[in-house]
C-alpha cells in the first residue's frame, strides 16, 4: 500500500519535524511505501496534495493539522475517491471531534490509520459545496454566515488561548459591531427573508472549537442541518450564547432548525446589515450570494 503524507507546516507551533519523525516511526511497523509531499503554503500544499490524489499512484492521504488543513485537503481529494486519514493537531478540531479521532496524539492517531487501511476500514461522508459567481469550494463542517462567521473571522486574527476560548475571547468585539444582518435564504421551494443574527449550516455538530451547534447533524444523512436565528437585540444575543455553552439553544423559541439538501443565501440590505464573509470549516470563503449544496458520500474517511 502506497501512502501520500502532507504537513501543516504551522500546527502544534512549528513541530512539524517531530510529527515527521514519529510519522515514519510508527509507519514502518505497517506494510505501506511513504510519500512525502512538498508542504510550504497553503496553496503549493494543496497543489501537492491534488496532483497525489488524482495521479492514481497512491492509495490513501495521510495529513497532519487542523480544520484549515483538512478543509484544503477535502477539497485537494475532490472526487478522486482517495482515503483520508486525519491526525488532528490543530487549535480546534471540531472535525476530529466530530468522528471520535484522537487529538494530539500522533502515535495513537497514525496507528489507528494505519490499522484501518489495512482493514479498509473506511466511512463515506458527506461534504457540502459552496458555490458563487467567481468559484466553488467544498467544506466538510460547518459554514457559518451571521454572527457565528463574524466570530469566527476575528478568531482567526488571534494566537491565543486555544480552542473555544478564543472564540470566547473574540465574541466581545463580534457583538460590540453587531447589528442585525439582512439576509434572504432559499430551501425547499421556499424564501425566507429578514434580520438575521446565527446562521449555521451544519454537515457535522461542532464549531468554534467545541461548540455543538446542531446536536442533531449527522455527517453521512444527505442532509444539511440549518440553524437560524431571526435578528436579536444585545441582551437576547447573551442569552442565547449561554444556551449555545451546554447545548440547549434549539429548545429556544427564537432558534429555528431546518433540514434540506441545498440552501441559497443572499444579501437583503433593505432588511438589515450587510453580512460578514461566509467562513466554512474555520476558513474564509466567499460573500454573498453563495448556495450551499450536500455531496452525498463524497468522501471517504480513515477511521
Amino acid at each position: 500500500m502506497r501512502v501520500a503524507l502532507a504537513l501543516n507546516p504551522s500546527s502544534g507551533k512549528g513541530r512539524s519535524d517531530s510529527y515527521r519523525s514519529a510519522l515514519r516511526e510508527v509507519l514502518l511497523k505497517y506494510p505501506v511505501d511513504m510519500v512525502w509531499l512538498p508542504v510550504g503554503t497553503r496553496e503549493q500544499a494543496f497543489v501537492a496534495m491534488h496532483e497525489a490524489s488524482h495521479s492514481g499512484k497512491i492509495d490513501a492521504l495521510i495529513i497532519v493539522g487542523g480544520d484549515g488543513f483538512i478543509h484544503n485537503a477535502v477539497n485537494a481529494v475532490g472526487d478522486s475517491r482517495i482515503a483520508l486519514g486525519i491526525v488532528a493537531a490543530g487549535s480546534g478540531n471540531d472535525i476530529a471531534r466530530e468522528f471520535g479521532l484522537p487529538i494530539h496524539n500522533i502515535h495513537d492517531s497514525v496507528h489507528q490509520i494505519a490499522a484501518s487501511l489495512l482493514t479498509r476500514r473506511y466511512r463515506d461522508v458527506d461534504v457540502m459545496e459552496i458555490s458563487w459567481h467567481q468559484g466553488s469550494q467544498r467544506a466538510l463542517a460547518i459554514v457559518s454566515v451571521g454572527i457565528d462567521a463574524d466570530t469566527n473571522v476575528r478568531t482567526n486574527h488571534m494566537t491565543w488561548p486555544k480552542g473555544n476560548l478564543r472564540y470566547v475571547r473574540a465574541l466581545p468585539g463580534a457583538i460590540g459591531a453587531y447589528e442585525p444582518y439582512g439576509v434572504r435564504v432559499s430551501m425547499g421551494g421556499h424564501t425566507h427573508a429578514g434580520a438575521m443574527t446565527l446562521l449555521s449550516i451544519a454537515n457535522t455538530r461542532y464549531f468554534g472549537g467545541g461548540f455543538c451547534v446542531s446536536p442533531g447533524a449527522l455527517p453521512d444523512d444527505g442532509l444539511l442541518d440549518v440553524v437560524l436565528t431571526p435578528g436579536l437585540g444585545m441582551g437576547s444575543i447573551a442569552h442565547l450564547l449561554t444556551r449555545l455553552v451546554f447545548y440547549r439553544h434549539l429548545r429556544d423559541p427564537r432558534v429555528h432548525l431546518y433540514r434540506t439538501s441545498e440552501i441559497r443565501i443572499d444579501p437583503a440590505p433593505e432588511l438589515g446589515g450587510p453580512l460578514p464573509m461566509i467562513m466554512a470549516d474555520g476558513e474564509e470563503i466567499c460573500r454573498a450570494p453563495a448556495t450551499v449544496r450536500v455531496l452525498p458520500g463524497a468522501l471517504r474517511l480513515v477511521m
